[in-house]
């Protein structure tokens, strides 16, 4: 297969997928094809608003330790679920304020926020299904174990004892020894599940529980819910666990979330929730707009006139295509697009532009050399993609740093500038590169002299 029809099924392919999330799934109630192509993206409070959640602690004396505590948990299960522009902060001496952009219904809000997480792995000593919860059992071996509903069905009840026994002794296992949770695709059984791996002491202590409970169910519970009890095969070694059950892919990524974020060290009792407007206002969020498509419909006109037709043309159309790049990767990760981030596309812009500028001009310069026009194309290409990728992978060091260490905006910030910079790269080096290989034939070398046209073209007949 030759290489430009690589590069068409490369450019085809990325377009597919960014129109495509984009557009998918459909936005209910859309007025126009504005809404209908961008409604996908979800936006910050100071765009379009969102969800404020007011919380008092409770269980224990408020401290200034404490309160950091809590804000640094709930920052980073909103960090893990994705909402990187959220904004916690402490209110008086025992309230903590959550405001999360993009959802307006605030007990979607309350659901990731609220819950302490707390997860454990106990030994399931009964199982009954019941419509009301079963009686207390009587008995030295169940001594410690309390009934607890599944969470996927209000009639299965399990006695569960968070104290597994383990030869003479017992061992408890808690979600404090989860060192990581992920969701995953459930290849066997459909849906999502979510892979948990432990720290050193809890992958001991899981192998030996394993080994106890070979031919007989293990719970993992999570706040007062069995969210599975899956039979033990064989005893597990390696720290390595899956949560299985009919998770949605939202469920099951809320849920590592929570496991992952480890438990809230106090209860937040809620103590006011609305839904807000907009922080920045319409009229502000407007004009910041209209002041950005202008400067990029500047730039646009800029490169028409300074390359003069078809190479202007390019140009302008690889701005587009990294714009659909833009937009398509921020619907498919679920970012939120607050004012900073479009900073961050309107940044892209000019690392679109720069990239363009040099591969013409290193074409340019092979023009003058007397180069045919695709040879030119081709050369210019080989001389600028060690420049452009210096460029831009400087500058995608940057943008880790600023998601590694920032917070909020600022990470809003480094995802936009990442994926646009990810963007201009593929932009530059295959989209562009694409289009001047098949628009070659219709550009002239205006550099070269007589002296330099073959000779079918010279005027004199060839012998």
């Amino acid at each position: 297969m030759r290489t430009d029809k690589i590069r068409l099924i490369f450019v085809l392919l990325v377009l597919f997928i960014s129109v495509f999330f984009m557009l998918w799934p459909p936005v209910p109630n859309a007025k126009n094809f504005g809404q209908r192509l961008f409604g996908n993206i979800k936006l910050g409070l100071d765009i379009k608003g969102g969800s404020r959640l007011d919380y008092v602690m409770v269980g224990s004396k408020p401290t200034p330790e404490l309160t950091n505590q809590v804000i640094t948990v709930l920052r980073r299960r909103l960090d893990d679920a994705n909402f990187t522009e959220a904004i916690v902060s402490a209110v008086g001496n025992k309230g903590i304020r959550v405001e999360i952009p993009g959802i307006g219904d605030p007990k979607k809000a309350e659901k990731l926020i609220g819950q302490r997480a707390q997860l454990y792995f106990g030994e399931v000593l009964d199982h009954v299904t019941s419509a009301v919860k079963p009686a207390p059992k009587i008995g030295l071996s169940y001594a410690g174990a309390v009934w607890l509903r599944s969470k996927n069905a209000t009639d299965d009840w399990y006695l569960v004892n968070k104290n597994v026994q383990v030869g003479a002794g017992t061992l408890q296992l808690s979600g404090n020894e989860v060192k990581n949770a992920a969701a995953a695709v459930d290849t066997q059984r459909g849906g999502w599940r979510i892979d948990l791996t432990f720290n050193s002491k809890g992958a001991n202590d899981f192998f030996q529980i394993t080994q106890a409970l070979v031919g007989k169910p293990l719970a993992i519970v999570m706040d007062k819910y069995v969210l599975s009890a899956p039979v033990v095969q064989t005893a597990i070694q390696g720290g390595r666990a899956e949560i299985t059950g009919t998770f949605s892919y939202n469920e099951s990524q809320e849920l590592a979330a929570l496991i992952r974020s480890g438990n809230l060290p106090v209860s937040l009792k809620l103590s006011e929730e609305q839904t807000v407007g907009p922080t920045l206002g319409a009229d502000v969020v407007r004009r910041s707009l209209i002041v950005g498509l202008i400067g990029i419909l500047l730039v646009m006109i800029y490169m028409l006139i300074y390359y003069k037709g078809i190479m202007g043309l390019v140009a302008v159309l690889a701005l587009f295509y990294n714009a659909f790049f833009v937009f398509g990767m921020l619907a498919l990760t679920h970012g939120i697009l607050t004012l900073p981030g479009i900073a961050g596309i309107i940044l892209t812009v000019g690392t679109t532009v720069d990239g363009n500028v040099i591969i013409f001009e290193r074409i340019k310069e092979e023009m003058r050399t007397g180069k045919t026009v695709r040879a030119s194309i081709a050369n210019g290409f080989d001389r600028s993609v060690a420049v452009i990728l210096d460029a831009n992978i400087t500058s995608l060091i940057t943008a880790f740093v600023l998601y590694y260490f920032g917070i909020g905006s600022i990470k809003g910030f480094a995802v936009t500038l990442t994926i646009g910079i990810l963007g201009t790269i593929f932009t530059s080096l295959v989209f562009s590169r694409y289009l001047l290989d098949l628009i070659a034939p219709l550009v002239k070398n205006k550099y070269a002299t007589i002296s330099d046209q073959p000779e079918s073209i010279k005027g004199g007949r060839s012998r």
